[in-house]
């Protein structure tokens, strides 16, 4: 196996290992808010540079189709639970808005938006 494949079969055992647990804490809700920002957290690290850049030029063309089919293949790789699937377009919601707040992406996004400027 290559490291890659070690590296996100790491990350799904840490993720189904966190879910577990907050799972069988006494506040389900509290739980369930847990095991989401988890989804949340590891769709956002799991974006290359490559799909961060592709996300900024969507976004700023309002093509959301395309933004989805890049969540769409990490989305598989960090759900906890199966009822995330039934909330998946909130999980993609909060992953963009705190992939916005991200320096590198912010940097693709204004990069982008120069480039549309001069015309190109």
């Amino acid at each position: 196996m290559t490291i890659k494949t070690w590296a996100r079969w790491v990350v799904w055992a840490a993720l189904i290992g966190a879910g577990v647990i907050a799972w069988l804490s006494p506040n389900y809700e509290d739980a369930q808010a847990a095991t989401d920002r988890q989804t949340v957290n590891c769709m956002v690290k799991q974006l290359t540079q490559d799909d961060k850049r592709s996300i900024a030029q969507f976004a700023d063309t309002n093509d959301f189709d395309s933004l989805w089919r890049v969540y769409d293949r990490v989305f598989p790789d960090c759900t906890v639970r199966g009822d995330q699937r039934d909330r998946k377009s909130e999980l993609v919601m909060s992953a963009w808005n705190v992939l916005s707040t991200d320096r590198e992406f912010m940097r693709f996004r204004e990069a982008d938006a120069a480039h549309a400027a001069l015309g190109h």
